[in-house]
């Protein structure tokens, strides 16, 4: 459906005006920095109205895959393939992730079970052109859009070649970089920091709905020019803590948080990650995404560099 299609479907079943639909979806825009096509907003204003609008049968941008969307159809190639991870006791689970972009943005796609299979038998490579079809998207744990293929969703590898879909080199390149900043500088996106550890909160471990087990370690870094809390999930919480889940899980409960804060606290740490802001309490939070050994003689030579710079 067109943008005139959607509009006068969204009229007739939401009750509102043209005018009052305009308002509403020009105001999602906005609040999006314009980040969002048309489209893609009417969709946003629909599924707060409550109302499920057809999605897009045509294949879309990756960019205008948006949470909540379902019965998505794109096109993309795989730039990163995560590690196979197994979970559970007796007859184990698996799952997978598949990072999935083209020229305007990247989806995240967990594999579960049988799917993993693609892996496995080498069917889905990096490089690999890949179609989904019949896709639901949804927010991820890093803040990203992540699309399942659930029960009636399909992968399809192409054999033919999309010239206007980069590369998976050019793919890394685009969304696997992180720009260093201060932490008073910083904003919603992908950014590195250097920073001290000064805090740690409650830790803890979860399942999640597949019965994986799941560290997550919330800590506050402070830079010297400001301090942001930042998450660390799954085997970067293990990294940063020198334990495994199932050595966190032996130590009682009341007692985690202080034997976390003697290996921790004052450690100078890089991290690389995804930065939201936190509307509930109006704040902008990291779900780190990689942890950086840090160097002091190699901090120093970039210091000196960007001092020369200036």
């Amino acid at each position: 459906m067109g943008v005139e299609e959607l509009l006068q479907e969204l009229e007739k079943r939401s009750g509102l005006s043209r005018e009052e639909l305009m308002k509403r979806i020009d105001k999602k825009i906005s609040e999006l920095d314009n980040l969002i096509t048309v489209e893609g907003a009417i969709y946003l204003v629909a599924r707060e109205l409550g109302i499920e609008l057809p999605s897009p049968r045509r294949r879309v941008t990756i960019s205008s895959i948006l949470p909540g969307m379902r019965k998505v159809s794109f096109i993309g190639r795989v730039f990163k393939i995560s590690r196979i991870v197994e979970f559970g006791v007796g007859n184990k689970g698996k799952v997978v992730n598949l990072f999935v972009g083209d020229s305007t943005g990247y989806v995240k796609i967990p594999l579960w079970n049988e799917q993993v299979n693609f892996i496995d038998q080498k069917k889905v490579t990096v490089g690999s052109l890949v179609q989904v079809i019949n896709g639901f998207a949804r927010e991820g744990i890093y803040g990203e859009v992540e699309v399942s293929l659930g029960k009636f969703g399909m992968l399809k590898v192409l054999d033919t070649e999309i010239p206007e879909i980069p590369s998976a080199e050019e793919l890394v390149q685009k969304f696997s970089s992180f720009e260093k900043v201060k932490i008073k500088d910083i904003r919603p996106g992908n950014f590195e920091i250097t920073g001290f550890i000064v805090k740690i909160f409650k830790a803890n471990y979860v399942y999640n709905s597949n019965g994986e087990k799941i560290m997550i370690i919330p800590t506050l870094i402070d830079d010297g020019t400001g301090d942001i809390r930042v998450s660390f999930f799954r085997e970067l919480a293990e990294t940063l803590a020198g334990i495994s889940v199932d050595e966190l899980e032996k130590i009682e409960e009341d007692k985690r948080k202080s034997f976390l804060e003697e290996r921790l606290l004052g450690k100078e740490i890089i991290v690389e990650g995804r930065v939201k802001k936190n509307d509930m309490y109006d704040r902008l939070e990291m779900v780190a995404t990689n942890i950086k050994p840090f160097n002091p003689t190699e901090e120093s030579y970039k210091l000196v560099e960007e001092l020369e710079n200036e």
